[in-house]
């Protein structure tokens, strides 16, 4: 049926997967966008901001930090949508920093969650803190390797 359509010029319906039912559903307008980035980077900001009240609390500084980074990973989802955040935190060329800055955030909750020792959620926090930055810098051209040569030069000295 569909070649007797396309020879009368009617383009065949595409077959819409899980996703594509789902990104649907979950439409929401500019100005609902703008409010659920608002309130998420909003809330992540404040619970950074409060992570730091708690920095002799390794554990609450964890908590909240881990936190504040989902709300903000999140509040970016609001803007571009989230089937299209997903879509470019994996592609090739950053599916790596992808996978080790969500994981960085998974350890930490594990982490914190079994209460394990002081000097494990320090490593595991600057860790986090390491593929935040590096995450972020692969969205930016050239950022990744401007930031591996001052870390390079750092680190040399």
């Amino acid at each position: 049926m569909d070649s007797i359509k396309s020879l009368l010029g009617e383009k065949p319906q595409e077959e819409k997967g899980l996703w594509d039912d789902i990104n649907n559903q979950c439409s929401l307008t500019f100005t609902q966008r703008i409010i659920g980035f608002c309130i998420c980077a909003g809330l992540g900001v404040l619970f950074a901001f409060l992570a730091f009240i708690f920095i002799l609390s390794p554990s609450s500084f964890a908590f909240l930090y881990t936190v504040g980074n989902i709300l903000m990973l999140v509040a970016t989802g609001f803007v571009v949508g989230p089937m299209k955040q997903i879509k470019s935190m994996v592609q090739p060329t950053r599916l790596i920093c992808a996978i080790v800055f969500v994981l960085s955030m998974i350890l930490t909750l594990v982490g914190v969650f079994y209460g394990w020792s002081f000097i494990i959620i320090i490593f595991l926090i600057i860790f986090q803190i390491c593929a935040l930055l590096y995450y972020i810098f692969s969205y930016i051209p050239y950022g990744r390797q401007c930031l591996q040569g001052v870390c390079g030069s750092v680190v040399s000295v």
